[in-house]
């Protein structure tokens, strides 16, 4: 094998069946290289999976709890400390998340901690133009290692979510949804996604894209059985050879292409070794892709004007919402409002951050187009 070639396994797995579940972790973590020399015995290592709301794992949604239990167990093996934690889009009660997502359970099973992530750090940030104070999670300084667990999803705002975009979930709270008024487009965002990822790169990569998500991710897709499991020490790798199952190339994912250009990691095929009988298999499940390659035709300079012209707003599911006021919590630029009981979006201060599709856990908004309509609306 060429030594200048990073490495990304990717291997057939078709339920979440624990025993072969295990072993088809084991088997993509061994074909990637296996784990780095900083995850070994007496260390301490934060998981980090996609939580991205109060969601049952049969719903794609969210990286699967049994998947989480098959890496937590491999590791249990090297005498690793084992934290599992995330921050969701939204306000959430933490004790209805984890018992939803199934991770309650998993960690009692497992006597592992489970952490909300909710203590920042400031680190200074500069994207090349703006100056930035980001609430990073403050006990990031307290593990030796972080492996990120990703859920292989479509994105309503940056075509997929996988590995390079689970890192942002490393920033604590609404403080994710503050940026997109820095950043309020589909491509402005994805290029600072890109470049946020230099400073919170994890140690592994395990991906879950066992059952995964197609049409509008990453919340109001439909589960998809892909049947697949990506691995490797480079997210932008990862990115790179699992995007394809969308039928995209790493030069069409910006936040990826950014990453990459910026030397975060490779997505050059030539330069990534693919290992596994995974591969094979790509291709064959017809997968929908989301209304982002829509919004990433539109020119920048015309984005709000075009979308407003063409209806591109999220729309509320009157027999799903419950009226939580979640989504309204989770926007930043306040265009969500309540008016005779009922949940609505006011066009003009709407920057399509998706920020309340990706919160709501009723999946009782979508985003509506002239162009397309959601199946998830009736």
């Amino acid at each position: 094998m060429d030594k200048l070639k990073t490495i990304v396994s990717c291997v057939k797995c078709s339920s979440y069946e624990r025993d072969n579940l295990r072993a088809k972790v084991r088997q993509a973590i061994q074909l990637a290289g296996g784990f780095p020399k900083t995850i070994q015995k007496g260390a301490k290592v934060l998981l980090k999976p996609n939580i991205l709301t109060a969601k049952e794992p049969e719903l794609a949604v969210t990286t699967h709890c049994e998947f989480v239990r098959a890496v937590i167990q491999e590791l249990k093996d090297l005498g690793v400390t084992i934290t599992v934690g995330d921050s969701p889009a939204g306000t959430h009660d933490w004790d209805k998340l984890w018992t939803k997502t199934g991770l309650k359970q998993v960690c009692q099973e497992e006597g592992v901690n489970l952490m909300p992530f909710e203590n920042s750090k400031i680190v200074d940030f500069k994207d090349g133009v703006n100056e930035i104070k980001l609430p990073v999670l403050k006990e990031l300084e307290d593990f030796d290692a972080v492996i990120s667990l990703p859920k292989l999803k479509t994105h309503v705002l940056t075509k997929i979510t996988a590995s390079v975009k689970n890192s942002y979930g490393l920033i604590v709270g609404h403080a994710k949804s503050h940026f997109h008024t820095l950043y309020p487009s589909p491509k402005k965002m994805s290029v600072f996604i890109g470049k946020l990822y230099g400073i919170l790169k994890p140690d592994f990569i395990i991906m879950d894209a066992i059952l995964g998500m197609d049409g509008d991710g990453p919340n109001s897709g439909k589960p998809m059985n892909t049947g697949l499991i990506f691995a490797g020490s480079d997210g932008v790798a990862v990115d790179s050879c699992a995007c394809a199952v969308y039928g995209y190339s790493a030069d069409e994912i910006l936040h990826v292409k950014t990453a990459s250009e910026l030397g975060y990691g490779i997505s050059d095929l030539s330069l990534i070794e693919r290992l596994g009988d995974g591969y094979s298999e790509i291709g064959k499940v017809p997968c929908k892709r989301s209304k982002a390659d829509f919004l990433f035709k539109i020119p920048e300079k015309l984005f709000f004007i075009i979308t407003m012209i063409a209806k591109t707003r999220p729309v509320f599911d009157k027999n799903k919402c419950v009226k939580c006021g979640i989504c309204a919590q989770a926007c930043n630029q306040k265009a969500i409002y309540k008016k005779n009981g009922i949940y609505k979006v006011k066009s003009s201060k709407c920057i399509l951050c998706m920020c309340c599709i990706e919160a709501c856990p009723y999946r009782a908004i979508a985003l509506k187009t002239g162009c397309f309509w959601s199946s998830s609306v009736t």
